[in-house]
């Protein structure tokens, strides 16, 4: 099973603040996702059955309560891996200095915010990709998905957790095996190579 990474954007998409065009985004992506038959696409057919349910504010009030009151289910995900040590500030760094060299705007968020890093991941060359999912993403989610247990948004953070993970499932091992991105004919996918002063994006998180 590979990565189907042209949900990605959808999910990016979708993990921010809901507007008036997030129930028709949510049908969209979980159509796209029924035509993978990847194991995300219970949970995002789940969130575009919420979506389309609730009024926008409702849905919009969903999102405040499970992203912004707890900080243990912020989306900026340099948090959950330093905390608020000087590791996260390096951390946040290199996240600006990558978001603006690959044309990626963050919005009034901090740079590690997640649908910014679900960006960067559709630009990064592979391997790049692979080690901010494996070493930054994949580690936060493990941390914010138990703190926000059941919810709306749930549904869609398990749907990304899957995305990256239920591959590797097969491998039965403890530590699961690198992704296969699977990028279809004409999805945006930079492979331009980095220039040899600029760090891959997770590097902090090894020092």
């Amino acid at each position: 099973m590979r990565v189907p990474v042209h949900l990605i954007p959808g999910l990016a998409a979708l993990l921010r603040y809901p507007g008036p065009r997030t129930a028709a985004m949510a049908a969209g992506l979980a159509d796209a996702a029924m035509e993978t038959a990847h194991p995300c696409q219970e949970h995002l057919e789940a969130f575009a059955l919420s979506a389309a349910t609730l009024e926008l504010p409702e849905l919009q009030e969903h999102y405040t309560r499970s992203f912004d009151l707890n900080p243990e289910c912020s989306l900026e995900i340099g948090w959950h891996l330093f905390g608020e040590s000087y590791k996260r500030g390096q951390f946040l760094a290199m996240m600006r200095f990558h978001l603006r060299e690959h044309g990626i705007e963050p919005g009034a968020h901090l740079p590690d915010h997640l649908p910014a890093l679900l960006e960067l991941v559709m630009k990064l060359e592979s391997q790049d990709a692979m080690d901010l999912v494996d070493d930054c993403i994949l580690p936060a989610l493990e941390k914010v998905l138990p703190a926000l247990k059941d919810g709306v948004y749930a549904h869609l953070l398990q749907a990304l957790f899957l995305l990256f993970t239920a591959h590797r499932t097969s491998s039965g091992g403890d530590r699961p095996d690198p992704p296969v991105l699977c990028v279809p004919p004409g999805a945006p996918h930079d492979d331009s190579r980095q220039g040899p002063s600029s760090s891959s994006p997770a590097e902090v998180s090894h020092a």
